[in-house]
């Protein structure tokens, strides 16, 4: 399913187009933009997952390799990413449900990993993707554990990149979600960050994740679902001991990596959260490495 409208566009001079952001409510395009604007169409794919518009592109040819994006954002995170990973893979990327410019629900799952999950194969399935490898940064490695443990025959290779682990304690929870109502209400680089990530509605999208965050820790949901041990692909973690979104992020991330046969971690010593973002050079050079010859 397409759907088409005009979006405008022609920068002033030494203006990055990185601010662009073009958000989709049924057929009506929200523009917030401070630049001359020019008239062109352009056509946006989407598929129906339990009566909800699921945003998804593609770029490139070749293997494909999905990009999963992580909590609070949309796959607006991977603009750097998509050209970059497109130059030998076929890449593919959506927007969980809820997100970007995906249809929006008034609550988050408990079960929010697992179900985005779903979603991410049937996409698979619209598309006759038979195999793949996939990346998933932040809650998008969460969402590709789920995947690997309601398909084991599907993922090949897996990078799971700065990820929270199996579960938070209840204080660990009420940290992060504190943080983020704080960068909410009083920080505006960030307020402009998920503008660009979800559109006019943003602080909707980033409440939801919020309020997730607290039930996580509150009603000791777990992140991952199904039988963690019976993974067969190749995984890699990634991250970075400077993470300051995670707590203790190695030890975190072993939660889950221990369980999988032949599973491995890299931990670098430099970059935020997350590292695949922060550190692109770093996390390039070892994701291709893996890709190709892991």
């Amino acid at each position: 399913m397409y759907y088409s409208y005009l979006v405008c566009l022609e920068t002033l001079p030494h203006v990055s187009l990185d601010i662009l952001k073009v958000h989709k409510r049924n057929t009506e395009a929200t523009l917030s933009l401070s630049f001359k604007l020019v008239i062109w169409s352009l056509d946006m794919p989407y598929f129906d997952f339990n009566k909800n518009d699921i945003y998804y592109d593609t770029s490139g040819e070749g293997y494909p390799l999905l990009l999963l994006h992580g909590n609070s954002v949309s796959s607006n995170m991977f603009r750097f990413d998509i050209p970059f990973f497109s130059q030998y893979f076929k890449v593919i990327y959506f927007d969980w449900h809820g997100h970007g410019k995906s249809g929006r629900v008034k609550k988050f799952r408990d079960d929010f990993w697992r179900y985005n999950a779903e979603v991410a194969h049937a996409l698979l399935d619209h598309l006759e993707v038979d195999k793949l490898n996939v990346i998933g940064t932040s809650g998008g490695a969460l969402t590709g554990f789920n995947m690997l443990t309601q398909n084991n025959d599907r993922i090949q290779k897996f990078i799971a990149d700065s990820f929270l682990g199996l579960s938070l304690t209840e204080e660990e929870a009420y940290s992060l979600a504190k943080k983020r109502t704080q960068a909410v209400a009083h920080n505006f680089m960030n307020q402009q960050f998920w503008k660009f990530q979800h559109g006019d509605d943003w602080e909707q999208v980033v409440l939801n994740d919020i309020n997730l965050m607290e039930r996580l820790g509150r009603k000791k949901l777990i992140t991952v679902h199904g039988d963690i041990s019976k993974i067969n692909a190749k995984v890699l973690a990634t991250g970075s001991y400077e993470d300051e979104i995670l707590p203790e992020p190695e030890a975190k991330m072993h939660t889950i990596i221990d369980l999988i046969p032949g599973a491995k971690i890299i931990m670098f010593d430099k970059g935020k959260h997350p590292f695949m973002i922060t550190q692109k050079s770093e996390f390039r050079e070892v994701a291709l490495d893996f890709l190709n010859n892991g």
